[in-house]
């Protein structure tokens, strides 16, 4: 965006920054822009925050004091656009022109005002989901005492936040039921103190599997820590086959997959379909992770996980899920211990949700065997 400002493009912003009554050679438009620019590290942020500092003289002065309006005022970051620049004007300059309260302001964009507080360096696209999330289901209060006072923390904290939030929406779609352990985790996670890596060494997308499968044995009154024990024991109960903590009676039932192969070969990956309780409780034993909590997950229609191998030896386990009608994605890859696969295992992985997803594209140039398999399953769908 700083490059449309002062590069070879400059003509096309300058027009629609005089279309919004603003003289884009003006001496404050370069000085705005400069430090909107340098003031948020995160590329999908910057061009937003650009363009909102270069709407009026004193835009930048609100985004200093509530570097969330950055993606509060752009909707989530979307000012790529003309159309979307022209949307974001409509609705933030003429607050602006105003002097409307800096309150006011992010109550009209519906966040929270003491979400006011996060650092620009921790804002990103990603979490505007959660920041939303935290803005309609946390009390003002809760969020001021959360918040971690020192700003280089709230990356961290915001970040550990989002992943939490997001496993337990995808997995448990309930926003009123999953609110209270977002409000706990605000705070838990505050009082930890992390830094580094997520919760010592467990990532919060295994301490959300742990609440979603034992929403019952977590208690309000935990620590971080004492989540990170009881997710541990958890895991380890799993990864050593301890049937009767998983068992609910269907433990040998297949779950039906319609549309999707029960074996297929990809890119010279072999992916086999996971559909019974045994079936996820010998591959988190041999992959030494919890996919075995998973098995409501398939059960329900959410999900569709399979085994991937090479040359018959397991190398990850993919998690499909049901994103909105018709569209799947892959939407964790783990490996061993939970580590990252290679980058040619992730690339299949996505050519198979698309093989799902959009078949008369994804299909074309597959070898025929694979081609098969893929619509022998859609059409016994």
């Amino acid at each position: 965006m700083m490059e449309d400002f002062h590069g070879a493009i400059s003509k096309r912003l300058a027009v629609e920054l005089s279309m919004n009554g603003v003289l884009p050679f003006d001496d404050w438009v370069s000085v705005n822009t400069r430090r909107a620019e340098a003031m948020f590290g995160n590329q999908g942020v910057r061009p937003g925050a650009i363009w909102l500092s270069a709407l009026h003289p004193r835009a930048l002065e609100y985004l200093e004091q509530a570097p969330v309006l950055a993606l509060a005022a752009t909707f989530g970051g979307k000012a790529s656009s003309r159309s979307e620049r022209a949307y974001v004007a409509m609705n933030f300059k003429p607050l602006i022109e105003r002097g409307a309260r800096l309150k006011d302001v992010m109550k009209a964009f519906r966040v929270a005002y003491p979400l006011r507080a996060i650092s620009a360096k921790a804002i990103r696209p990603g979490v505007w989901g959660t920041i939303q999330a935290i803005s309609a289901h946390v009390d003002p209060s809760t969020i001021s005492q959360s918040i971690p006072a020192i700003p280089t923390r709230h990356r961290h904290w915001l970040g550990d936040l989002d992943i939490l939030w997001s496993v337990l929406q995808r997995r448990a779609p309930d926003e009123q039921a999953n609110a209270p352990i977002l409000r706990w985790a605000m705070l838990a996670l505050s009082r930890h103190g992390r830094t580094g890596d997520p919760a010592g060494g467990f990532e919060s997308e295994q301490i959300a599997d742990f609440l979603i499968c034992n929403r019952d044995q977590w208690n309000a009154r935990w620590t971080w820590d004492r989540l990170i024990r009881e997710t541990g024991d958890w895991h380890e109960a799993l990864a050593n086959a301890q049937i009767d903590q998983v068992n609910d009676g269907t433990y040998d039932t297949d779950v039906a997959y319609p549309g999707f192969p029960t074996e297929v070969t990809l890119s010279g990956f072999e992916f086999r379909a996971l559909r019974s309780l045994r079936a996820l409780v010998i591959e988190g034993k041999a992959m030494h992770h919890c996919v075995a909590s998973y098995h409501r997950d398939i059960q329900s229609g959410l999900a569709r996980i399979y085994s991937i191998r090479e040359y018959g030896r397991r190398v990850a386990t993919v998690e499909f899920s049901h994103v909105r009608a018709g569209v799947w994605r892959a939407t964790q890859i783990k490996g061993p211990c939970n580590a990252r696969p290679t980058a040619a295992v992730i690339a299949a992985a996505e050519s198979f949700a698309r093989c799902i997803t959009e078949p008369g594209k994804a299909l074309r140039g597959l070898p025929a065997a694979t081609r098969d398999a893929f619509r022998a399953a859609r059409a016994s769908a």
